[in-house]
């Protein structure tokens, strides 16, 4: 087991769903057309000879390569054969030996885009700019996958080497019930002398926080919960407070800079609101904060997007409904302006080895890139079963969160793996602020580190950051610590060697207008 080996986002998703209503949904489509009226992908030189793939996916990704096996077989000569589950703190383990191998196991897979820069640098991953220069929707698609996601998780030195599945973004989720409680909004008027609105602010966050702690937990209902454990995930919602204050990771001599003045003042404020965060805060784990929120005991969560999707049937109709989303918080600069940063932690792209028949490499791009173009994935970003979250323009029209409201026309309700299919929510207006939400973060988006040497970079902060939280070291001792240990782990892994990955980060930071 690997630094990411406690990971509990969708593995209750299954049993979850099992209560709800079965709609079959097995519209065929005109035969040259797919949903949205896009053309539907063929392959450059005609259907493959009937080839079955085998593919690697981490264990809380679902089911849509399985249930587009039978439209992909029919239309193209293609299809799944079988399928290996792998949990994420295992993703190295597992997937770096068959990438490593002379015969691989899969012919494509699927992983979390913390280790994209580790498998690229192996060499072992198949460039894929010519497989996209045959088809003639690439053009348009490249362009239509999301900057934020497309220049950080798919490239490596100039070239291709990934397909973006999953585009995860932390999202400020809310309870709009209790901001607009008029007894609430009185008391706080008349204690902050300002309107109760949703903070767009740390500072702000925090008084909510702490006023919605005070007045509620006799309740038992809480102004937030920030996830801590595990540390290697705990880091990155200190990050959404950091990275506002411009926090980055290194220089480009790599030099750690989670250690300044800003990053102390982001910690610091990190655990001010830990403390009115309820029982159990300092040591908050990612299904706790998940119970939290689909109990209701929170006002407010910043999590990662399908928070508000997953957790619908747990809390019943009439509490989902009054969700809703917004840009995570940031902090007010000296002309007024407020920079707000949201952190893109984890996502996920699927990659071919290159050690595998070409034969059998072409029919798996056909598959990965069919699977992401918005002729397909306009429909599984909106599918409960799917566990793939927004990542290109299209996910975010009002089309997009009209598919929320439906059932998928990809599949019906025949499998125990996805037994309903009634859409996520119940009305438009709902889905429509759950995208609305998504898409201001994701306009904000700050990537977190994919190269080589991650999963120590990530234990190192988000441990120290947690003795720090709980009272073992103060912000500054923590982040020293941390920084301490990255300046170890990079000499261990070779300067030169981290310096050139490190370069894509900043390539990709500044085509996209960050300072770093």
């Amino acid at each position: 087991m690997g630094a990411f080996s406690h990971l509990t986002r969708r593995k209750f998703l299954k049993s979850a769903a099992a209560g709800a209503g079965a709609v079959a949904a097995n519209k065929m489509l005109p035969s040259d057309l797919t949903a949205g009226g896009h053309q539907k992908i063929m392959p450059p030189n005609g259907r493959f000879k009937d080839i079955e793939l085998t593919y690697f996916q981490d264990n809380n990704w679902l089911h849509a390569p399985l249930w587009l096996s039978e439209t992909f077989q029919k239309d193209a000569g293609v299809s799944i054969k079988s399928r290996e589950l792998y949990g994420g703190g295992d993703t190295v383990a597992k997937v770096l030996p068959q990438l490593l191998s002379r015969k691989p196991r899969f012919d494509w897979v699927q992983y979390p885009d913390l280790f994209f820069g580790q498998f690229a640098e192996t060499g072992q991953l198949e460039p894929l700019d010519d497989y996209f220069a045959q088809y003639p929707s690439a053009k348009e698609y490249l362009d239509w996958v999301m900057p934020a996601y497309g220049e950080f998780y798919t490239k490596w030195d100039g070239k291709t080497y990934g397909v973006m599945l999953d585009g995860d973004i932390h999202v400020l989720h809310y309870r709009k019930n209790f901001f607009n409680d008029s007894g609430l909004q009185k008391k706080y008027s008349k204690r902050f002398q300002r309107e109760l609105k949703v903070p767009k602010t740390w500072p702000e966050f925090l008084d909510c926080t702490q006023f919605f702690t005070e007045e509620l937990s006799s309740q038992g209902v809480y102004g937030t919960s920030m996830v801590v454990n595990p540390p290697s995930f705990g880091w990155g919602f200190w990050m959404d407070v950091a990275a506002g204050k411009g926090v980055n990771y290194f220089d480009a001599n790599m030099n750690p800079g989670i250690n300044s003045k800003g990053a102390v003042e982001a910690l610091d404020m990190y655990k001010r609101i830990i403390d009115f965060s309820g029982p159990g805060g300092k040591s908050m784990d990612i299904g706790q904060t998940i119970q939290r929120w689909q109990s209701g005991a929170d006002v407010m969560s910043v999590w990662w997007i399908d928070l508000a999707e997953f957790t619908v049937q747990q809390q019943g109709m009439e509490r989902a409904e009054q969700q809703g989303a917004d840009i995570v918080p940031g902090w007010e600069q000296p002309d007024g302006s407020i920079n707000h940063k949201a952190i893109s932690l984890w996502c996920r792209t699927g990659s071919i080895p290159k050690n595998i028949p070409q034969d059998r490499k072409d029919a798996a791009f056909y598959y990965l890139y069919r699977m992401s173009h918005p002729s397909i994935s306009d429909e599984i970003v909106a599918d409960e079963y799917c566990g793939s979250d927004p990542f290109g323009k299209s996910h975010y029209t009002d089309e997009a969160a009209r598919k929320y409201i439906q059932p998928n026309p990809q599949r019906g309700t025949d499998n125990d793996l996805w037994s309903t299919n009634a859409g996520i929510y119940k009305n438009f207006e709902t889905a429509r602020s759950h995208l609305d939400g998504g898409l201001k973060n994701i306009e904000v988006g700050y990537p977190q580190f994919y190269w080589e040497g991650t999963p120590q970079y990530a234990d190192a902060l988000g441990r120290n950051i947690s003795k720090a939280v709980n009272g073992q070291l103060s912000s500054q001792q923590a982040l020293d610590e941390a920084a301490e240990e990255w300046v170890k782990i990079v000499q261990k892994l070779g300067i030169d060697s981290q310096k050139r990955q490190y370069s894509n980060f900043l390539k990709g930071a500044r085509k996209l207008g960050y300072k770093v």
